[in-house]
């Protein structure tokens, strides 16, 4: 036969069946039930390291959302806060209790101060006071003749204290202090008594806040009332201004009632009972109790006027 390269290399090149067995030994018996426990063995250390993984990462999420939830929206990334309110266009209108009359040094003949509660709302937030127009000694008929041009359709918050000097109350407490007796006195007691029989404040405010509605369309109205000022027990003649100053805050309420029935934006801010513990004759009152200085008696004080500031941001918050 004929000697063939090709084959004699393929011959060299094959490896012999021992030489294979040497390369690959048979496995060990009992092997594939290693390999099975270690394969299970590995499957569950990753099981076990897949279980930590979450767990961490919940802890994570949970602390995350802990530290978040305690911030303000919007320092929070890419988290939009919700859309502000607008800024108020706010004009106060009134007599000497929102003038801030006794609680602050005047300012002007109208007897304004800084302390006024008109001025305390513009330090607020989103308020912006644009006229304080409010002047002591002022009537119902003075703010709609002198005060109602301050206020238009950009006003968006008016604020209204009147009708105590249409009532006269204080007056009729300055004549009757000395001498009850007097025909000062009974003259001005007559004339408080016959006001508030007549309900004409009430029909007065009424039409000025329904004046004030028709000018500024868009503005918020809040009106607000008197304190009862004497604190009980004070006399015969402070129980009378005190009965007086109740009346007259009937008056402002069904003003308020009747203008908001009529479609007025108008609601009232009441401190009626807000300087109960506080008023003249109380160890720390909150209204000037000294007879012999008009420009602080029976005026709200810096206190007192913070007091307003809050009966108005109440409402505005209902």
């Amino acid at each position: 036969m004929f000697d063939d390269p090709a084959r004699r290399c393929r011959q060299r090149s094959r490896p012999s069946i021992g030489a294979a067995a040497a390369q690959h030994p048979p496995p060990e018996r009992g092997g594939a039930a290693k390999r099975i426990r270690d394969y299970g063995s590995a499957m569950t250390t990753l099981s076990k390291t897949r279980r930590r993984s979450t767990l961490a990462g919940t802890v994570l999420l949970v602390t995350a959302a802990t530290m978040f939830g305690a911030l303000p929206a919007q320092a929070l990334p890419g988290v939009q806060a919700g859309p502000q309110a607008p800024i108020a266009r706010y004009v106060a209108l009134g007599d000497s209790y929102a003038a801030g009359q006794g609680a602050g040094v005047p300012l002007d003949e109208c007897l304004r101060s800084t302390a006024a509660y008109p001025v305390l709302l513009d330090a607020e937030p989103r308020t912006n006071l644009l006229r304080q127009a409010a002047c002591s000694g002022d009537t119902i008929a003075d703010v709609a003749a002198t005060q109602l041009s301050q206020v238009n359709r950009g006003t968006t918050l008016v604020t209204l204290t009147v009708g105590a000097n249409d009532l006269g109350a204080g007056a009729a407490y300055a004549a009757c202090a000395p001498d009850p007796a007097s025909d000062a006195c009974v003259a001005a007691v007559a004339a408080v008594q016959q006001k508030l029989y007549t309900g004409v404040i009430g029909q007065d405010l009424a039409d000025l806040v329904g004046a004030i509605a028709l000018r500024a369309p868009n503005a918020h109205i809040l009106v607000t009332d008197y304190p009862v000022p004497f604190a009980p027990g004070s006399g015969p003649v402070a129980d009378l201004v005190n009965g007086a100053t109740i009346g007259l805050d009937g008056q402002i309420a069904a003003a308020v009632q009747g203008a908001a029935l009529a479609g007025a934006d108008v609601e009232l801010a009441s401190v009626q009972f807000a300087f109960f513990g506080h008023q003249a004759g109380d160890a720390d009152p909150w209204l000037g109790d000294d007879l012999a200085d008009p420009l602080t008696f029976l005026h709200p004080t810096s206190i007192g006027q913070q007091v307003y500031r809050d009966a108005v941001l109440a409402a505005l918050a209902s």
